[in-house]
């Protein structure tokens, strides 16, 4: 039977503290001795995300943003005629608004709230909210098509900083540290995107999908096997769809006995 997985990254396959994918290594060598497809999805840069991919043995498209854009490398069966070519050997196939329209209007209400958006940090800050190196902080704000935002108080000015964004016409979901502003693109139009295209080689192909957080919801109710992972202390996202799977472990730890307990179960059926 023929699997893609799509991956949330921090907090999912990279640990929330330390973003090691080691736990994970058993399972993402069963899946490359399988041939079975890894697409990263996640609320990070492209910019982070193809050292990484470089760094994992990954060669396959990529989800960049929270769904603001699906990339492709050169070539790939992917990426059609209508993909924009990036000039770096890539393919794009942009689902949300640029990123100076998200800061522009984020301007208007954001100092109601005490709210920074990656645009007004350094990469200083950044890696002090993070816990990003310097160089990753960087990367982590070459942002296209979202803008990650910090709040003072994220647990009392959440629910307000979100209906006062959507009041502002902008799309806004909570990740595990930040929020993010969005601009029409969202995790789950991006896997639809990506099944919708590999399913017209393979119409039996199952998909497996692995977040931890309330931004994976639209990623998780879009694929057959929907996995929440725990977060560090145990508990998981306020998430309920039918058939989610929790793991009992946080991190890559939950990833990989997730990843390689659904490959046993596939293969016995």
């Amino acid at each position: 039977m023929a699997l893609v997985v799509f991956s949330d990254l921090d907090g999912t396959l990279l640990d929330h503290d330390t973003y090691s994918w080691q736990q994970a290594a058993p399972a993402l060598e069963a899946l490359k001795s399988r041939r079975v497809p890894l697409i990263l999805c996640s609320s990070k840069t492209r910019a982070e995300m193809l050292p990484l991919q470089e760094e994992l043995g990954i060669h396959e498209p990529l989800i960049s943003e929270n769904g603001g854009a699906v990339f492709a490398p050169e070539g790939h069966p992917l990426a059609g005629d209508d993909w924009q070519d990036t000039g770096d050997g890539w393919r794009m196939r942009p689902l949300g608004r640029p990123v100076a329209e998200l800061r522009r209007a984020l301007a208007g209400f954001k100092q109601r709230f005490g709210a920074k958006g990656f645009g007004d940090m350094s990469d200083r800050e950044v890696a002090w909210l993070t816990g990003l190196s310097l160089d990753k902080a960087a990367l982590a704000r070459r942002r296209e098509f979202s803008e990650p935002v910090w709040l003072p108080e994220p647990q009392a000015q959440g629910d307000e900083f979100m209906a006062a964004a959507r009041a502002a016409g902008l799309e806004v979901t909570r990740g595990g540290r930040f929020f993010h502003l969005l601009g029409g693109g969202d995790k789950g139009k991006a896997v639809r995107l990506v099944l919708e295209i590999m399913r017209r080689q393979d119409p039996a192909l199952v998909s497996l999908a692995l977040g931890d957080a309330e931004n994976d919801l639209p990623m998780l109710e879009t694929v057959d096997l929907p996995v929440l992972v725990a977060r560090p202390d145990g508990g998981h996202a306020e998430l309920e769809l039918p058939g989610l799977v929790k793991t009992e472990l946080p991190g890559p730890a939950g990833w990989n006995l997730a990843v390689l307990q659904t490959l046993a179960r596939l293969e016995a059926s």
